[in-house]
């Protein structure tokens, strides 16, 4: 399985409002993310800010740094290999990194967010990602 990463310089990407394109893009790729990782995939988000370190040690991201520099970010690689330069991914080409059989971990969410006390259930927290929400039993 590929290891995927989304390198992030924005350093306060979490406190952006749901209705801007920042908070949105940033809420829906980092809810993917940890739904795969949840899951078993080698998949994370990585800010600058909390995460330093880990930009100053990859090859590729210092490769973005000197080709494109701030304009390069988000960024997205796997494998250690440049992906997606300048916007955060859609989830679609998330998924496309991953082995198809990925595919099946969006089908239930539940399982993922289980320890979570989410539960998969909770709007607000897959309402724009486009993970689907489980439907409450009747």
């Amino acid at each position: 399985m590929k290891t995927l990463r989304v390198y992030d310089i924005n350093l306060s990407p979490e406190t952006q409002p749901m209705d801007t394109e920042l908070g949105a893009d940033y809420r829906r790729v980092t809810t993917m993310l940890y739904t795969l990782s949840a899951r078993g995939a080698d998949a994370k988000y990585l800010n600058l800010h909390r995460d330093s370190l880990l930009f100053m040690e990859s090859p590729a991201v210092q490769q973005i740094m000197r080709t494109d520099g701030m304009d390069g970010f988000p960024c997205m690689t796997a494998d250690d290999e440049i992906v997606l330069t300048g916007r955060y991914p859609t989830n679609e080409e998330i998924l496309e990194q991953l082995d198809a059989d990925m595919l099946a971990l969006l089908a239930n969410p539940s399982a993922a967010f289980a320890g979570s006390g989410c539960n998969g259930v909770c709007s607000s927290c897959h309402s724009s990602c486009g993970v689907p929400t489980a439907q409450p039993q009747a």
